[in-house]
């Protein structure tokens, strides 16, 4: 690959989030050394449980992935992945080289295969194809309840492909929101976060929410008795 390609390469994986699950430390250490020379943010998981609980909490564009592992192997993580997400590109890493393994691969719609040992060269070769075929616009999607979706890279809310006017403060709402889909945000929090003064008032907040859910017509956005406030995804 020239010097062209691997800036062209670069660019492309700069605001991408990896998931990467191996249970041999080692290995695992070494190949996100590498992985993190390209990509914005690599979350590493030690085996296939860790990974699938990685996956439901947070919004990845890639997956990179072991088959051998404790607990839960690959194969099996991915199966339950492609049931809340059939299209995202999973990379496997692995020695076995059998025309079995393949088959199970391509029946969960495996992106790219790198048998073990591998090294820098025969990741960049992959990765080139498969960051190729990832969809441009819709890495960041976020989906809500109610055909609602967050871009993260554009920080806009959209409904059915129309974008929702949002004032500054229910931008900077959906801002903090979106960040996490298990926490459950307080209404300090949001109000920290949403409002640049030292002022402090809940109301406000509850008039932001209320406001937000007149013009939404729907509760997008769940109340936790006594402890906060976190969106309501289409899948966790």
């Amino acid at each position: 690959m020239d010097s062209e390609a691997l800036l062209s390469l670069k660019e492309a994986c700069k605001s991408k989030r990896v998931l990467y699950v191996e249970d041999d430390p080692d290995v695992r250490g070494q190949t996100a050394k590498m992985l993190r020379l390209y990509f914005h943010e690599v979350v590493e998981a030690y085996d296939g449980v860790e990974g699938l609980h990685c996956f439901e909490k947070e919004p990845f564009d890639l997956i990179f992935t072991d088959i051998t592992m404790p607990k839960m192997d690959g194969l099996c993580m991915i199966e339950a992945i492609r049931k809340r997400n059939a299209s995202i590109p999973i990379v496997i890493f692995s020695a076995y080289d059998t025309t079995e393994y393949f088959l199970k691969t391509i029946e969960q719609g495996i992106s790219g295969y790198i048998l073990k040992p591998y090294g820098f060269h025969e990741i960049l070769f992959t990765l080139e194809k498969v960051v190729k075929a990832l969809p441009k616009e819709r890495a960041h999607t976020l989906l809500m309840i109610e055909g609602y979706y967050w871009e993260r890279a554009t920080h806009c809310l959209c409904q059915e492909e129309k974008e929702i006017k949002l004032s500054r403060h229910e931008r900077a709402l959906f801002d903090l929101l979106t960040s996490s889909k298990q926490r459950i945000f307080s209404s300090e929090e949001i109000e920290i976060a949403v409002f640049d003064d030292d002022l402090s008032d809940n109301k406000r907040v509850r008039n932001l929410l209320s406001r937000l859910r007149q013009k939404l017509g729907c509760d997008l956005i769940q109340s936790i008795y006594g402890e906060g406030y976190k969106l309501r995804w289409l899948h966790l």
